[in-house]
C-alpha cells in the first residue's frame, strides 16, 4: 500500500505595516529600569536609566497621585 504525503504548510498571518511598505524595518526595544521617583502633590516624576547607558534617560512625568511606577519597562533604542 502506498501512502502520498504532501509537504507540511503553515499558515502565515498576512503582516499589514503601518507605512503600507513590506520591509518596513521593526522598532528595536531596550529594557529601562527605575532609577529615581519623585512624588509631589501635583505630579509623579519616574526617571528610567536604558540598559546600554547610551542614550539619555528616560523621564515619564503624571498628575495623578494614584499612578506609580514600573521598575522596569521596554523603551525604544535612540
Amino acid at each position: 500500500m502506498n501512502f502520498l504525503f504532501a509537504p507540511a504548510r503553515m499558515h502565515t498571518n498576512t503582516i499589514i505595516y503601518p507605512t503600507g511598505h513590506k520591509y518596513e524595518t521593526k522598532e528595536k526595544y531596550e529594557i529601562c529600569r527605575l532609577k529615581k521617583e519623585i512624588r509631589r502633590p501635583t505630579e509623579i516624576k519616574c526617571f528610567y536609566s536604558r540598559q546600554d547607558k547610551k542614550g539619555a534617560d528616560l523621564i515619564i512625568t503624571n498628575d495623578q497621585p494614584t499612578f506609580s511606577c514600573l521598575k522596569e519597562m521596554n523603551c525604544k533604542i535612540e
